[in-house]
């Protein structure tokens, strides 16, 4: 994953080597905004196994996500913050 290991930026250990098969940019949308659709087209193109990165502004993200994750089956493999904005990865069920 390039540039997660740049100074400055916060990695979860769980997201070290974490290597995404795709990108879903929500900018500011939070889970209830509009992002779950997102990650739901996003992850229908992924294969069973594949990683997807997620990138919100959104807080409320950081709650939201591991509960929808939990519910549907796909695991949080990690996230990493990036500023204003962090990056959730999330691998596809399958």
């Amino acid at each position: 994953m390039s540039g997660l290991g740049v100074s400055g930026l916060g990695v979860s250990r769980a997201a070290v080597g974490v290597h995404p098969a795709a990108v879903c940019d929500g900018g500011p949308l939070d889970c209830g905004g509009g992002l779950l659709i997102a990650i739901r087209r996003a992850l229908g193109q992924l294969a069973p196994g594949q990683i997807l990165e997620i990138r919100s502004e959104a807080r409320s993200v950081a709650v939201d996500l591991p509960a929808w994750c939990e519910v549907a089956g796909h695991p949080l493999e990690g996230t990493a913050n990036h500023g204003i904005s962090t990056s959730y990865f999330v691998r596809k069920a399958g």
